[in-house]
């Protein structure tokens, strides 16, 4: 037990020290005096049931409609996405459509129709963001706005999971499963740790994109469009990174529309868990506290089966221990979010997160996705 003890101290400390980066997030802005000219690049397949409003969304943007492109990369669609998009071009000149026929061999679909829309862009700040996403009408502004830094490279924002006309117990979940998500990305990113990133709302530089050979390493990775291109922007660059903690520079998605489709999403996002330490630009920082994180969940995980078994409170100390430092950030940054404190979801949540950590880090390597 002396061991669990030390385990669990160290993870209190780690998180009240993690937690302490919440106070260097950016929670307000000033729109920039200088007007980059900027390109939001969208890779959508199959998405004509969103496509429609995402472009409405960007189509109202509070930036100068001549510093901004939207390039909309139809990654072999074969439903109506591409005649979609052709439609809003009628009145939508800053809409542009680039249609992705084939993928090369050893490409990922996503991160191939990313890059075409990336060569093709004219912005000097590339915009991420996907297909079923909801943005603010200040996105742009809000986003752009942390670039008046010239040694920022690499920009993340809010990414929630949210159905305002959902409010079942699963989409409870999902939300603050995602809140806790941004939490510990934007924490990390406050006490200058590069840990992870959520490419629906991420934007840097593309002269830096270019300077670290682009998807060069990663290109034929399912995913990794977003945190293992924000370490590449970390190691090879050598740039700063912010995470700005304002309700224009949220992004909402729908949740996963079932439980299993969570679990796929969460499993194709954990499948990467194994190319973290084949990889040299990785920092070593999320190698060690990848690992750390897991044998404290595991601890956890073991100590909820044995009070289950025994009913001793003794059993129930690494559980408290633990959901207090977690409970504490989460609860940082819910309110941004709207989040109501609906206490049985809370502790509903905090009960499974171990094993949810333990079973996706287990189960996720061994996995093989396909974009959509």
């Amino acid at each position: 037990m002396i061991f669990v003890y030390i385990i669990l101290f160290m993870y209190l400390c780690f998180m009240i020290w993690l937690v302490d980066g919440y106070k260097n997030l950016s929670k307000d802005y000033v729109p920039s005096d200088k007007k980059y000219v900027v390109s939001v690049i969208i890779a959508a397949k199959n998405e004509e049931m969103n496509i429609g409003n995402i472009i409405n969304c960007l189509k109202k943007q509070s930036y100068p409609a001549d510093k901004y492109e939207v390039i909309i990369c139809n990654d072999k669609s074969t439903d109506n996405t591409a005649q979609i998009v052709e439609y809003f071009k009628n009145d939508f000149h800053n809409l542009k459509l680039i249609n992705i026929k084939n993928t090369p061999s050893g490409w990922s679909s996503k991160k191939w129709a990313l890059y075409n829309g990336i060569k093709k862009s004219k912005g000097e700040i590339i915009l991420q963001t996907d297909a079923d996403c909801i943005l603010n009408i200040n996105w742009i502004n809000a986003i752009i706005s942390q670039f008046s830094d010239e040694s920022v490279g690499f920009v993340s924002g809010l990414t929630p999971l949210f159905n305002k006309d959902d409010t079942s117990f699963y989409n409870k979940i999902f939300l603050l499963d995602s809140i806790a998500q941004d939490a510990f990305i934007a924490c990390g990113i406050g006490k200058g740790l590069t840990l992870s990133a959520t490419g629906r709302n991420i934007a840097y530089r593309k002269n830096f994109f270019f300077q670290v050979n682009g998807y060069n390493e990663i290109h034929h990775i399912i995913s990794g469009d977003d945190d293992l291109l924000l370490h590449k922007f970390a190691y090879y660059a050598n740039c700063k990174m912010k995470f700005i903690l304002h309700n224009d520079a949220i992004v909402y998605s729908n949740p996963p529309l079932s439980f299993n489709q969570f679990i796929n999403q969460r499993l194709r996002f954990a499948s990467k868990g194994f190319i973290y330490y084949k990889k040299s630009f990785i920092s070593k920082e999320l190698k060690i506290i990848l690992p750390f994180l897991y044998i404290v969940n595991f601890v956890v995980c073991i100590s909820l089966i044995a009070f289950c078994y025994n009913r001793s409170i003794l059993y129930l100390i690494p559980f408290i221990i633990k959901i207090i430092p977690d409970l504490f950030y989460i609860f940082s940054f819910k309110n941004y979010i709207n989040f109501k404190n609906d206490l049985f979801i809370i502790i509903f949540t905090t009960v499974i997160h171990p094993f949810y950590i333990i079973s996706f880090g287990l189960l996720g390597p061994l996995y093989n996705f396909k974009w959509k």
